[in-house]
């Protein structure tokens, strides 16, 4: 009877500690896929698509800047991503055909190249979000190969890419920017 007990108790203790164990395995391996995904996560800014209340273009863009306490919180990822989705990157064709036309354009409009722009050296970090942009396929694809070319011609006036990061840049003529 007391060999019965004690391997009962023996029993229990085993599988009290195996649940702990797998308990704390559990936990760390959420607490290290979060942390990835943390790295990874971001959120795009989502801009109005209801512009009925607006009888200007002028309304349509105010009603498109970036409140100052979502864009001081916004990381440079989503900055670019906010580049890439503004309802009104399509006028860059309407802008200045110049060096620098297309950039002082969208500097002057969207709050995010802006904040882009006045970092110190964003360009590494630019190029990362661009390059995995450019990676996916879907319907940002004509966007992102504009904002290449706006970043591209912003080069001197707004940044310092390298000479490989402008041929990444300047690629987007091929795949369909202006």
């Amino acid at each position: 009877m007391k060999n019965e007990k004690r391997n009962f108790n023996g029993k229990r203790t085993m599988l009290v500690l195996l649940v702990f164990a797998f308990t704390i395995a559990g936990f760390l391996l959420l607490r290290s896929g979060s942390s990835a995904q943390g790295e990874d996560a971001f959120q795009r800014f989502l801009y109005p698509t209801d512009f009925s209340d607006c009888f200007t273009v002028a309304e349509k863009k105010d009603k498109c800047k970036i409140p100052e306490e979502i864009l001081s919180g916004m990381t440079e990822k989503e900055l670019v991503w906010a580049v890439i989705d503004y309802p009104f990157l399509w006028e860059v064709g309407c802008s200045s055909q110049q060096p620098g036309g297309f950039s002082a354009w969208l500097a002057a409009d969207s709050d995010a190249f802006a904040k882009l722009a006045g970092y110190d050296s964003p360009e590494d970090k630019i190029m990362k979000v661009l390059k995995a942009a450019r990676e996916t396929e879907g319907e940002d694809a004509s966007n992102i190969n504009l904002a290449c070319q706006i970043f591209c011609d912003g080069q001197g006036s707004y940044f310092d890419f390298s000479k490989k990061q402008l041929e990444f840049l300047g690629e987007a003529k091929v795949f369909g920017g202006y």
